[in-house]
């Protein structure tokens, strides 16, 4: 289930980040600005908030993917 979106636009980068919950918890969908998946990333044991400070991160430029 669709929890969350947050978009980024910065430093020539546009994608979304879209935040789940699942049957094992949460996790993050990261796409492109052209809507491609770029990965998946679980989080089984921490709360929403961290789950959502993650993907809000990623927008800002401060998380980073591996992979």
């Amino acid at each position: 289930m669709l929890i969350s979106t947050f978009y980024e636009a910065t430093d020539n980068r546009a994608g979304r980040a879209e935040v789940h919950q699942g049957p094992t918890g949460y996790y993050i969908e990261f796409y492109r600005a052209d809507g491609s998946l770029i990965t998946t990333e679980y989080f089984p044991n921490h709360s929403i908030h961290y789950v959502e400070d993650a993907a809000e991160n990623w927008t800002f430029g401060i998380k980073q993917l591996n992979g």
